[in-house]
């Protein structure tokens, strides 16, 4: 089966906030150890919620579409609503049990990435740079 569908190389194609932010207040860069994908993650925060999003993404086609479908909706989301998320693609890519509501639905068409466990780090990593930068913004 190819991973790599025509909807997630469009979502992979069309990522909002694809660039920098100028002056954000936390900024954290992760790499994922197995394929190699790295992404830049900024962001502004006011009251504990994500104002702006900026984003740097060396990363797979499942990374790119991963970070599309979470930077289109990111703005107000709080570090438990991220964390939430993260827990339900997490299941959903080792269950198959897709529990994730609108507005990140489209995660679903992640589903035959599901059969490549050493992909999930690619699609997962700008959930982790997000949680982080939150959780250190907070901290």
């Amino acid at each position: 089966m190819d991973i790599y569908t025509k909807t997630i190389l469009r979502f992979a194609s069309n990522i909002p906030n694809a660039e920098r932010l100028k002056s954000p207040d936390i900024s954290i860069t992760r790499r994922t150890a197995v394929c190699g994908s790295s992404m830049t993650v900024d962001l502004n925060i006011k009251n504990g919620k994500i104002e702006q999003i900026g984003l740097d993404i060396k990363a797979c086609a499942l990374g790119q579409a991963s970070a599309s479908i979470f930077a289109k909706n990111a703005i107000g989301l709080t570090l438990k609503e991220v964390q939430k998320l993260k827990n339900e693609l997490i299941n959903f890519l080792k269950t198959g049990d897709f529990r994730i509501k609108k507005p990140f639905e489209d995660y679903k068409y992640l589903d035959p990435a599901r059969s490549v466990p050493y992909r999930h780090d690619s699609i997962l990593l700008v959930l982790d740079s997000t949680e982080e930068g939150l959780n250190k913004w907070i901290h």
